[in-house]
C-alpha cells in the first residue's frame, strides 16, 4: 500500500471514529444539541416554571385532571402537550415534548426514548441509580462535556405519546431511577421541551467537512511530491 493510500485510510479512520462519538453541543442561548438523536434540548428542563408560564396559568390541584397546571411546573399530560405546542423560544416555534420513541415499552434501561437516551447514554446513569437525586437542582454538568442542564428534576417527566392500549394514559420517564412507564394523564408531571434538528447554521456536518478538507490536503501533498 503506497504512502498516499496509507494516509487516506488513516484520515478516514479518524473521521469515522470522531463522528461516531456521541456528544452534546452547547449552541448558546439555552440550547443544547444531541448529535446522535439529532434533536435540540432546552437547557432548562423546567422552563414552564422558570419562564413564569406555570404560575401565570396555574389551574386545578395536583393530579386533578389532564389539564391541571401547577406553579412549580408540574402538569397533566394534555396541559404539557399544550405548553410545548405553544412554546416560542430561541426563534423557534416547533417545540414538543421528548418522545417515547418507536415501540415504547415499560421498564428500566429503555434507551430508544429520548429521555431514556439522555438518562442512560448521555449522562451515564444506571437503572435505579440517578445522579439527579430525589430533589431538584440546577447547573448539573453533563458527562463527557462542559454543558450544564438547568433545573432538571429528580422526578417524572411526560413523554409526547399516548399509551396506545389505554388513551387515558401516556408515556412518562422517571428521572429519579430511570424507569419508563404509563401513568394516567391526570397525574401532575414535569415537561422537558425538545425540537428536531440542530440550531447551528453550519451548512454541512462537521465530520463530512473534516473529511473533505483532509482529502483535499492529501491530494495537494501528493501532487507536490510528484513534481
Amino acid at each position: 500500500m503506497n504512502t498516499f493510500l496509507l494516509r487516506f485510510v488513516a484520515c478516514l479512520f479518524f473521521v469515522v471514529s470522531s463522528s461516531s462519538h456521541a456528544a452534546l453541543y452547547d449552541r448558546g442561548n439555552g440550547l443544547i444539541y444531541d448529535d446522535v438523536l439529532n434533536i435540540t434540548w432546552m437547557q432548562d428542563a423546567n422552563y414552564a416554571q422558570t419562564s413564569g408560564y406555570a404560575a401565570a396559568n396555574a389551574v386545578g390541584s395536583l393530579n386533578s385532571g389532564s389539564t391541571n397546571l401547577q406553579a412549580d411546573g408540574r402538569m397533566g399530560w394534555d396541559a404539557a402537550i399544550t405548553w410545548a405546542d405553544q412554546l416560542k423560544y430561541g426563534g423557534y416555534g416547533d417545540w414538543r415534548l421528548a418522545s417515547s420513541g418507536s415501540s415504547p415499552t415499560i421498564g428500566y434501561n429503555i434507551t430508544n426514548s429520548e429521555l431514556g437516551h439522555m438518562f442512560y447514554n448521555n449522562l451515564g446513569n444506571t437503572a435505579g441509580n440517578s445522579i439527579y437525586g430525589n430533589v431538584s437542582f440546577s447547573d448539573m454538568a453533563a458527562s463527557g462535556g462542559a454543558e450544564s442542564f438547568l433545573n432538571v428534576q429528580g422526578y417524572i417527566y411526560w413523554l409526547g405519546e399516548e399509551y396506545a392500549p389505554n388513551t387515558d394514559a401516556a408515556w412518562a420517564f422517571n428521572n429519579y431511577d430511570g424507569y419508563q412507564y404509563n401513568p394516567i394523564k391526570n397525574d401532575s408531571r414535569y415537561s422537558w421541551a425538545v425540537r428536531d434538528g440542530d440550531v447551528s447554521t453550519v451548512p454541512v456536518p462537521a465530520a463530512a467537512s473534516l473529511f473533505g478538507s483532509a482529502l483535499a490536503g492529501l491530494l495537494v501533498a501528493r501532487r507536490k511530491n510528484k513534481k
